[in-house]
């Protein structure tokens, strides 16, 4: 065997494993929890329960949204003496604050930070002032169903649950329940966290809608970046269980521009890469069946760009040298190799022909224009995890956030 064989078998093996660990991670292990949700699932014990609930709403700059929101969540069916409403205004310089204490005769609180401290310093503040057993978080683009709050605290009636998550779908135009491209990741989502829950925990937690006890709330570290998935580590550390709950539903406005999507998706890998460097402290500590979820749907999604250019160039790389020397391997491999580049580039003209059409608003945009702008969305999102590694390495990322423009 020649140099040149070698170096040949080295990209193939390159090749080889790229794909696998793409295959995995979107494939592969959802069709792993989906089994073992069937095998060994436990569904929570759901049932009414009405406890005193907390809702803080972490804003900066919100004056676009935070009074619709506030009156979403006044409008939730849930027994009003029960509620208290805390908007936790991080030093916004625009009418936040003033909007916010519109609503005052109806019980809205609000905490103003006489500096910027970040989303963690307001939800620092809003747990030092709350009443209420359960301690919600939610943010200020994010408009809950009526029942929502309902479905996610009946969860809290099994004294085994820490944590409840609602489930976030995607509106295509303003207040139109109609789903876009990104919503059909979010289909995608809620079917590997309805399955992580069925088994124990979902560990994909996000802050749109969550609920925590709070005799479990501890003030965040002021330097976290991602608290929702903080909070959730936190839970299940201590042996609760983290629920997704899919009749609780809330509903994100599509950011204005992938732009937007890019800089929110780089904060999020940025504090996973975070989380990551803290493995000792949080993910260490949980059981092995846990850890074993974590890593693979939080960890290994941050190589997935890595991947993708790997699995790209060590494609290109076979194929080329196939066409030279096609007789190192049998034909059925060069057949493979020569389909895989075929799709890989199917995949990236998607990609770079979605663009277009994932800016196109109208609500009754046919299915297929969904699915053809998906590898636009893919793409665009694992763009900002290369981002995110930059950021993190070079400590540029912060725990002050700004709320993306949207719809």
């Amino acid at each position: 065997m020649n140099f040149s064989e070698i170096i040949f078998f080295i990209v193939l093996a390159l090749f080889i494993f790229s794909i696998f660990i793409l295959f995995y991670i979107y494939i592969g292990y959802p069709v792993i929890v989906v089994i073992l949700s069937k095998l060994i699932g436990k569904p929570a014990k759901k049932e009414p329960f009405y406890p005193t609930v907390t809702i803080v709403i972490p804003a900066f700059n919100e004056e676009s949204v935070i009074g619709e929101k506030i009156e979403n969540t006044l409008a939730l069916d849930y027994p009003k003496d029960k509620l208290q409403i805390i908007v936790c205004d991080d030093a916004s310089p625009d009418k936040t604050g003033e909007i916010t204490r519109s609503f005052a005769p109806q019980g809205v609180q609000l905490s103003v930070g006489s500096t910027r401290t970040g989303k963690v310093g307001g939800i620092n503040r809003g747990m030092s002032q709350a009443t209420g057993e359960i301690f919600l978080l939610t943010d200020a683009d994010i408009l809950a169903e009526k029942d929502a709050l309902k479905e996610l605290v009946f969860n809290f009636a099994d004294p085994n649950v820490g944590c409840v998550v609602a489930q976030t779908r995607m509106l295509s135009t303003k207040n139109s329940a109609n789903e876009s491209s990104g919503g059909i990741y979010w289909k995608y989502e809620s079917i590997i966290r309805k399955s992580e829950t069925n088994i124990h925990s979902s560990v994909a937690a996000t802050g749109h809608f969550m609920a925590i006890r709070r005799e479990n709330a501890r003030p965040l570290p002021d330097n976290i970046i991602i608290d929702d998935f903080y909070l959730a580590v936190m839970t299940m550390q201590k042996r609760l269980r983290v629920i997704a709950e899919p009749k609780a539903v809330v509903w994100e406005r599509p950011v204005t521009s992938i732009s937007d999507e890019v800089i929110r998706r780089r904060r999020m890998t940025a504090g996973r890469f975070q989380i990551i460097n803290m493995w000792k402290e949080y993910v260490a500590k949980l059981p092995p069946l846990l850890k074993f979820q974590v890593i693979s749907h939080k960890f290994l999604r941050l190589l997935i760009p890595q991947f993708m250019i790997l699995a790209f160039l060590s494609n290109l790389y076979l194929v080329t040298h196939l066409l030279l020397a096609p007789e190192i391997v049998p034909p059925i491999m060069k057949q493979i190799t020569d389909l895989l580049m075929v799709l890989q580039g199917i995949f990236y003209f998607m990609a770079i022909t979605g663009a277009p059409l994932s800016k196109n608003d109208n609500k009754k945009k046919p299915l297929l224009l969904k699915v053809w702008s998906l590898p636009y969305y893919l793409c665009a999102t694992n763009f900002a995890s290369l981002l995110g590694l930059y950021w993190h390495l070079t400590g540029k990322q912060t725990v002050f956030w700004q709320q993306s423009k949207r719809k």
